[in-house]
């Protein structure tokens, strides 16, 4: 009699090559995107980062990070969040007209870079952004499942977010985002695009910072205020990047 796999190593092994696909398949328009950053980098210029619902945690995962850019500027607007009033923020996802007043608040540069997350691909505000982001001249990267948003319903923008920036990364994920089916159960459970889209996100961080320590330039990159030395490293880097970043 054959024996059960767990549902845990068969959510281990659909991530395992889901991540290697994602990465492997997009490798080129990866490096492509780290060199962006590295620019924007030595020109001390700023990393915006934008989601909406679940997909603020990756704002979140680029800000103030051990190992991460000290440069990366996260867009975070409460509402917009799950903690404040779910309903709220996904009934604000699909409004119109949110995206130049959250971006004021934020003033981002001509030249800048504004990742938006957006697991499906199709709400309005997500796309919005992604279009006023490039109406303000800056280079936008757009983080989706492209096979949800082919068969998601689009807002009146009539665009998926793959359509509305300079570079679109895959994060492989399936239709409503939970990855594994359950025999005796009808749906499925257990996302897969943060795992992916963090995994995305630090494959950048990593390819900037090798480009940078190649180009000779120390990448400003924060370390955990539990190894040694690392007080020092880091208030150095919120001198610098404090009044150019209002949530330092």
């Amino acid at each position: 009699m054959a024996l059960s796999v767990s549902a845990l190593d068969q959510y281990l092994q659909a991530v395992i090559e889901l991540q290697r696909r994602v990465v492997e398949g997009q490798y080129t328009i990866l490096m492509e995107i780290a060199q962006r950053l590295a620019e924007t980098t030595r020109r001390e210029g700023r990393i915006f980062l934008f989601g909406t619902g679940h997909s603020h945690l990756l704002a979140e995962e680029g800000f103030y990070r051990a190992g991460g850019l000290a440069n990366v500027v996260p867009i975070l607007t409460e509402h917009l969040m799950l903690h404040h009033l779910p309903a709220l923020g996904s009934r604000l996802e699909r409004t119109p007209d949110l995206a130049d007043m959250i971006l004021d608040r934020y003033a981002p540069e001509p030249g800048e870079i504004l990742f938006v997350f957006s697991n499906s691909g199709v709400n309005r505000l997500p796309v919005e952004m992604a279009l006023r982001g490039r109406d303000r001249e800056l280079f936008v990267v757009g983080v989706s499942s492209f096979a949800y948003a082919l068969q998601a319903p689009l807002s009146d923008l009539g665009l998926r977010l793959d359509q509305s920036v300079d570079l679109a990364l895959d994060n492989g994920g399936i239709p409503g985002d939970a990855l594994l089916e359950l025999e005796g159960f009808p749906w499925r459970v257990a996302p897969s695009s943060i795992v992916i889209g963090a995994l995305l996100w630090n494959c950048l961080v990593s390819e900037t910072a090798r480009l940078l320590v190649e180009s000779g330039i120390t990448p400003p990159i924060f370390v955990s205020l539990n190894v040694v030395g690392a007080a020092e490293h880091n208030q150095a880097l919120l001198d610098k990047w404090r009044p150019r970043n209002i949530h330092l």
